[in-house]
């Protein structure tokens, strides 16, 4: 027996382990395709390449920031968010299970067309803050789809954290919030930037990555180890040799941009001391007009503060040419590849505000500076805050919403769940009051776990319960926690 005991409990913990993991993985893979939105449908126009898919014929254009690709992101990310959140819970135990087997059936074939045929660089499960090699995506997905199947045929099994009846606040809080972090995303910039063009980045840094070199010194025997930039004890030690050892290694792999002349000034940009803005074009199909206005007060703000304006792009020079007519831009193009500018800035156009080899702002089209901030002393102020900005942080705020959200929902549910038991309680020793103690069965002793026998029950005129015979195959199997 107790042999038994320890291998139910065995079981039980594994699949607890496998219900709570692939609930993390779907939150997790949701939340940054909201968190990121266009850095996703850039992902999804590479799949679409690939499969040679075009609609173009049909009016609906399959490029990123379309309004096609923004809808199905969304819904991707919502679908994906809502699944974790129902593993995470143990809520709608069958759906969840089937859905998210089918879904690790179809992700686990996609992934196996990728290992085998690379048609693309990477998977995009997580977007770019955790890039896989096609390898290591597969066998992910190959663990999870066994995880998601073995939940199936023992979805009964599965721990429900939440009652039924309140599962619908979870559900509309979770699709509130992936719908409003998407939003706001698409709109405005990347609440959190999984790139390596993010605010407050040294492009030096960035692009070569940072060394520190030691130097071996002899004296008498005695051998030690001095860095960069420390001083000798005296002038008597002797050198023997020097190391280079890598401390922060280099997180994006371009940076070049090439004038008319092609000349690089991707090199000058990073080195000038002054400031420069990079406005960021990586295509006119989608591109923003209606930002042009906003656009040209920039570039005279900087001509008037002698600063340098560039627009990197990567359309030819019809292109150039035709953005020109549109906008009226009277700043200069450069040339860039299409991948890194769409990295650079999440936005079409977007604009980034580069001083010292270290990018101090970021915009979007939504959201470029106007006439009050582009004065001498906001600049200033940008550079100062860009200093302090910190990604964890943001998503630590952003992640702690959620949770918060998600904690208030399970301690409220399980305060009113407490509450009703015991007022069941409560109306059980009522009724055995008004019958006596030779009854064989009170009513409201039944099942006492189960919801829905409780919510079977009534009140008769006299105030005394009265029990509907309801059973269903979830109340009997699920497991409540």
């Amino acid at each position: 027996m107790p042999g038994i005991t320890l291998r139910r409990l065995g079981i039980a913990t594994l699949l607890l382990a496998g219900q709570w993991m692939l609930g993390a993985v779907f939150l997790f893979s949701g939340f940054v395709k909201a968190a990121d939105p266009l850095g996703m449908e850039h992902k999804l126009e590479a799949y679409i390449r690939a499969m040679g898919i075009d609609f173009g014929a049909f009016g609906i254009p399959l490029v990123a920031g379309s309004a096609t690709l923004d809808i199905i992101t969304v819904l991707i990310a919502l679908v994906e968010f809502l699944i974790g959140m129902y593993y995470l819970l143990g809520m709608h135990q069958k759906l969840t299970a089937v859905f998210g087997t089918l879904f690790m059936a179809f992700m686990t074939s996609v992934t196996l067309w990728i290992y085998l045929y690379d048609p693309v660089p990477d998977c995009g499960c997580f977007g770019d803050a955790v890039v896989l090699t096609h390898a290591q995506t597969l066998a992910k997905n190959i663990v999870l789809l066994a995880v998601a199947t073995l939940l199936l045929v023992c979805r009964r099994h599965m721990v429900r954290c939440l009652s039924r009846r309140n599962e619908w606040f979870a559900t509309s809080s979770s699709f509130l919030y992936i719908l409003a972090l998407s939003i706001y995303s698409m709109r405005m910039l990347p609440i959190i930037d999984f790139t390596g063009y993010k605010e407050g980045t040294d492009l030096r840094t960035a692009l070569y990555g940072e060394y520190r070199t030691s130097f071996i010194y002899e004296k008498g025997g005695e051998q030690r180890i001095f860095h960069d930039g420390e001083a000798l004890p005296d002038s008597t030690w002797k050198f023997l040799s020097a190391e280079s050892e890598e401390v922060v290694p280099p997180h994006i792999a371009d940076f070049s941009i090439t004038d008319a002349r092609g000349n690089d000034i991707g090199a000058e940009i990073i080195d000038d001391t002054a400031y420069t803005f990079l406005v960021t074009l990586p295509e006119i199909t989608t591109a923003d007009a209606g930002c042009s206005d906003l656009l040209n007060d920039v570039c005279d703000f900087a001509e008037d503060h002698g600063m340098a304006m560039w627009c990197a792009t990567a359309v030819d020079e019809e292109g150039k040419q035709q953005w020109s007519d549109r906008t009226g831009a009277a700043y200069p193009f450069a040339t860039a590849a299409a991948e890194t500018l769409k990295a650079m800035v999440r936005s079409n156009p977007g604009l980034m505000l580069i001083h010292n080899g270290r990018i101090i702002a970021k915009w979007g089209h939504h959201s470029i500076p106007g006439n009050e901030m582009l004065t001498m002393a906001g600049i200033q102020t940008l550079e100062r805050n860009s200093q302090n900005i910190s990604s964890r942080k943001r998503y630590f705020l952003v992640t702690a919403l959620y949770i918060g959200i998600l904690l208030f929902v399970i301690l409220a549910d399980r305060i009113w769940a407490g509450n009703r038991y015991y007022r069941r309680i409560r109306r059980a020793k009522l009724w055995l009051q008004h019958n006596g103690e030779n009854d064989t069965e009170c009513p409201e002793l039944g099942d006492t776990d189960s919801e829905e026998s409780t919510e079977g029950q009534q009140l008769t005129a006299e105030g005394l319960p009265e029990k509907e015979h309801t059973e269903t195959e979830t109340t009997t199997n699920s497991t409540t926690l």
